[in-house]
């Protein structure tokens, strides 16, 4: 039976022939950056350099006066009202401590006994509904009519 994507080549065959699945060269190589003049090349460089140092200084305003930058926009009046002008954040690191009660043991071993009683009432549910879902008779299927 012939194969649907033609005659089947050796394996070293393929990887340099029009069968192969390798991409094909592009003409944009390296050696048309050796073609580029110097100049042409440093001005597309520093113009690389400017616009990614648009984070401060005067290339910034250079950036945003062409529209390739924009500035924070002032919180809305809703928002400056809610918000406190000065929150009492804490620190990403530090180790702010607090007074915590300790929950005494008792607390505990009430807690775990519920959560036990609960675990048996679910297993009790859960065999009871097992055991009426054994006794009960799977229904006949349904019946086609016949015309």
């Amino acid at each position: 039976m012939a194969s649907q994507f033609g005659a089947i080549k050796d394996v070293a065959d393929i990887g340099d022939n029009e069968n192969s699945a390798r991409a094909p060269d592009l003409p944009m190589s390296f050696d048309c950056l050796r073609k580029m003049p110097i100049r042409s090349l440093l001005i597309a460089s520093a113009l690389a350099v400017a616009a990614a140092g648009c984070a401060g200084g005067a290339t910034k305003v250079v950036a945003e006066a062409a529209g390739m930058a924009t500035t924070a926009q002032e919180a809305k009046p809703f928002v400056q009202e809610t918000r406190p002008a000065n929150p009492a954040y804490i620190p990403v690191g530090s180790s702010v401590t607090r007074q915590a009660p300790r929950k005494p043991v008792d607390d505990f071993k009430k807690v775990e006994a519920e959560l036990e009683a609960k675990r048996l009432a679910n297993e009790a549910a859960g065999n009871q509904a097992r055991a009426l879902g054994s006794a009960t008779v799977p229904p006949q299927p349904a019946k086609l009519p016949t015309n």
